[in-house]
């Protein structure tokens, strides 16, 4: 009689496992990042050379949002909608006479490419991370 039981209790907790699998929600889509560390010069000149990252990612349909990182900063930013396919996500921080200029861009063969900019902005001495994210909204 205890083989019966010990098998009745492992066949009920199976059916309760599948059960409770099967009425999880799915999760939504994880945020996406493309980053990379340098060093920023406090006074930079146009002749420095730009730091950049570089990524091919598939991306599902629907709206993104998307932001810039540089350091502790998240901006600029804004929604986006792509359509499925494969993108080459490129990220830039942009030396210039006495400023940085950080570029992001999204690029999809057959499409527009989709551009974020944060077009002027000083930053001391350092190490930092830079690039974007996407973080969808599904």
């Amino acid at each position: 009689m205890a083989g019966k039981i010990s098998k009745f209790a492992a066949a009920a907790a199976a059916a309760t496992a599948v059960v409770t699998l099967a009425g999880s929600p799915a999760s939504a889509a994880d945020t996406a990042y493309n980053t990379r560390s340098v060093w920023l010069d406090g006074e930079p000149s146009g002749a420095n050379v730009s730091a950049c990252t570089t990524r091919s990612m598939y991306l599902a349909s629907g709206t993104y949002t998307w932001t810039q990182i540089l350091g502790g900063t998240r901006t600029p930013t804004r929604d986006i909608y792509l359509a499925t396919g494969t993108y080459t996500w490129k990220d830039c921080i942009v030396p210039h006479n006495g400023y940085y200029e950080q570029t992001s861009s999204l690029s999809k063969p057959g499409s527009a490419t989709a551009y974020l900019t944060d077009p002027s902005f000083l930053q001391p001495s350092g190490t930092y991370t830079f690039g974007s994210l996407l973080d969808p909204h599904f």
